[in-house]
């Protein structure tokens, strides 16, 4: 069985009151839900907080629950929700979330680079990703580092499933513009002492 289907059978183990699948899922979905977390606000125990209320509020309403399309994308829906809700009962956390204004960061320190010159290119990488509005850059985080469909991106941005597909061409647009421009800047900066003009 697949990770998706072994998932899905846990899920509606718990909607019948098996509190041990409830363990699984947060045992299986636990690490995602920091990482995802931790795009939004910098505090650990914040975030550890919020996803035991997430699975406390799924168990309560365990009874009342479906099987979602996606659990993952079910999952970080409602941490989404639960980070924006305490936080807005944190008025301590509240100033460090204005400055951080809930979106999506990118460090080079998530690929593990050993070559300088790939060193070199993967912080530029993250640069333009952090160049792109907030919007832009939690759909590229959701579809390549989370591996999330389009309709469960959708789901969990609660967009429509081409406003998904437009913020990802605009996001690759102002990559490529990005990415020529800083290949010019770097070959003009490089090739400088060799060039007479």
């Amino acid at each position: 069985m697949s990770r998706n289907s072994d998932d899905s059978f846990l899920w509606v183990q718990m909607m019948a009151g098996d509190d041990k699948a409830l363990g699984e899922l947060m045992r299986g979905y636990y690490k995602t839900m920091i990482n995802y977390g931790y795009k939004f606000i910098k505090n650990d125990e914040f975030i550890k907080d919020c996803i035991q209320d997430v699975f406390v509020d799924i168990w309560n309403a365990h009874g009342r629950l479906t099987l979602p399309t996606s659990i993952k994308a079910y999952l970080f829906i409602c941490l989404k929700r639960k980070i924006e809700r305490n936080l807005s009962h944190e008025p301590h956390l509240k100033e460090i979330e204005d400055q951080n204004q809930l979106f999506v960061t990118f460090s080079p320190e998530w690929w593990l680079i050993e070559e300088e010159s790939v060193n070199i290119r993967a912080r530029r990488i993250a640069e333009i990703l952090n160049a792109l509005p907030k919007r832009q850059r939690e759909v590229v985080y959701l579809k390549f580092f989370e591996e999330l469909s389009r309709d469960e991106i959708s789901e969990v941005l609660a967009i429509t499933p081409q406003s998904v597909s437009n913020l990802l061409q605009l996001a690759f647009t102002q990559m490529r513009k990005q990415w020529k421009f800083s290949t010019i800047s770097f070959l003009f900066v490089f090739m400088s002492p060799f060039v007479s003009f």
